[in-house]
């Protein structure tokens, strides 16, 4: 079990996620659905960076659940959209929480999970060998691609890999 009770950079902006992810997974428990926290919040957890920033939240889940859990957030009016990259998100103002398709993002990462803990929140999280391989995967897809936003994603992605190696 991992307990995180460090704030990142963003305090303000990440404590109003957390109520909106609670509000999300309240959602996910009415229909069963068990997402797996992944990507930016999950390396905060595993590194402890108090530097970086939590802008969003990923969570992953069976793309067969898109269309329920998508039915049950806009009833709660939380602003939903599926994309054609295999992700559901939903929005509220600023806030975003997506939702990867586990079995097109995940597919040959290590199914190691563990649980986590923030604050009143409770769900499972990748494991930091899976987490380390989604960077990975991350860096590959986008390390010979010539426009700018994936020169950036590169870059994002190849900071948070290192930092994740560095744990061991």
């Amino acid at each position: 079990m991992i307990k995180l009770n460090l704030l990142p950079n963003n305090k303000e902006h990440y404590l109003k996620l957390l109520q909106f992810c609670e509000e999300i997974l309240d959602a996910c428990r009415e229909l069963t659905i068990v997402p797996i926290l992944n990507a930016g919040l999950a390396v905060f957890a595993y590194t402890q960076n108090q530097k970086m920033d939590v802008n969003d939240i990923d969570l992953a889940c069976s793309e067969s659940d898109f269309p329920r859990l998508f039915e049950a957030l806009e009833a709660k009016g939380i602003d939903c959209k599926v994309t054609d990259w295999h992700v559901l998100q939903a929005r509220k103002g600023d806030l975003k929480i997506e939702f990867d398709s586990v079995e097109y993002w995940m597919k040959g990462i290590p199914q190691e999970f563990d649980y986590i803990e923030i604050e009143k929140l409770r769900m499972r999280i990748i494991g930091l060998d899976g987490l380390r391989e989604l960077y990975k995967q991350g860096m590959d897809d986008t390390q010979n691609k010539d426009d700018k936003v994936n020169k950036s994603k590169y870059k994002k992605y190849k900071q948070k890999y290192e930092q994740l190696s560095a744990l061991g």
